[in-house]
């Protein structure tokens, strides 16, 4: 790693740190690169963290690419397309029979209008044979029929098209959804928080209303990975998930950035109401006992550390979180399992 990256203060705040990341990589901030680098900042090694610190210092080194390559192998493989790939083979094959079908009733059509345009030139003349009369009504009879038929396939294919876009786009929906939750928790994921934090902010402008959020964070978190194993650390997280949401009002936004990490958005509320709001979400965690559910002899309880921030004028949902956070990590530097507001930074 070269001496610019390893110069990035880790401490301060890790929102801030992968923001320098991507600044002088030259990358793109998607969300799909901050949640890549965030877990890399994050010290998570199952992302393959050596090789993401690799490509981030061939771009210190002046290579142009490191977007590309983050994406082709972080982001690429593991995108979800299957329910849109699915969605485009079923209506491209629809769509396929839709022109043949309208084709043949085109043509219809076009036999019926020069049946018509034949018998209204021989129906013309002075004298109409009976035999000719009657041959004029069958083939009439014929092109209509014809035609009828071609027009009720076009209609019934219309019909299901129309049924199978309703469903396909409940399918796609479904894969959107699924794509912004966690599959852990079932908590916003970072891009679930990103869409639900620009809509809440876009209705706290418009209204004039007081907005807060909180970073919550699980003290020892690491140390209880290494010493009880991943599986008791998934489980960790899946009861802090579930304290959360039973603690939260109706209209509050959890959502697991990632890690151990989550952040609860309070639309309508003041920091003093925000610090309330997380203090009981901080004791609602201490409360479990996780020995009712992973066994005797495992450990005790559980704590989280939680910064709480207010939104201010002319603020932005990257300087919220980032203020909240330093604000978590001042209460991890006053000894964890407490509530550290911004009114008690600045004091």
């Amino acid at each position: 790693m070269v001496a610019r990256i390893a110069a990035i203060d880790l401490g301060a705040s890790r929102g801030l740190a992968v923001l320098q990341l991507l600044e002088r990589a030259q990358v793109s901030p998607l969300p799909a690169f901050y949640r890549l680098l965030y877990d890399y900042v994050a010290g998570v090694q199952g992302l393959f963290s050596s090789r993401v610190g690799d490509i981030l210092a061939e771009g210190e080194r002046g290579s142009d690419a490191v977007g590309e390559r983050l994406y082709a192998e972080f982001v690429e493989p593991y995108e979800r397309t299957e329910a849109v790939d699915r969605a485009i083979a079923r209506m491209t094959e629809r769509l396929v029979t839709l022109d043949l079908l309208i084709g043949e009733s085109a043509r219809a059509s076009q036999a019926q209008s020069a049946s018509l345009r034949d018998a209204t030139a021989q129906f013309a003349e002075p004298q109409i044979d009976a035999a000719l009369l009657k041959d004029w009504v069958a083939r009439l009879h014929a092109t209509n029929e014809t035609m009828r038929d071609a027009n009720a396939s076009l209609g019934r294919e219309l019909q299901e098209a129309q049924v199978e876009l309703k469903t396909t786009h409940a399918e796609i929906q479904l894969a959107r959804d699924s794509m912004s939750r966690d599959p852990l928790t079932g908590l916003a994921n970072r891009a679930g928080l990103d869409v639900e934090l620009t809509r809440i902010l876009g209705e706290r402008r418009e209204q004039q209303t007081d907005l807060a959020c909180a970073v919550v964070d699980i003290d020892h978190f690491k140390s209880l990975n290494d010493r009880y194993g991943h599986q008791v650390g998934d489980e960790v997280l899946r009861i802090v998930s579930r304290a959360l949401l039973v603690s939260v009002r109706d209209g509050d936004l959890v959502g697991r950035p990632g890690g151990d990490e989550f952040l609860v958005v309070f639309p309508k509320t003041g920091l003093a109401a925000a610090h309330e709001m997380s203090d009981r979400i901080r004791r609602a965690i201490v409360e479990n006992d996780l020995r009712a559910v992973l066994g005797n002899g495992v450990l005790g309880g559980i704590t989280v550390s939680i910064g709480v921030a207010v939104f201010q004028t002319n603020d932005t949902i990257s300087r919220l979180v980032d203020r909240a956070d330093r604000c978590l990590f001042a209460a991890k530097g006053a000894g964890r399992n407490r509530v550290t507001a911004e009114e008690e930074l600045a004091a």
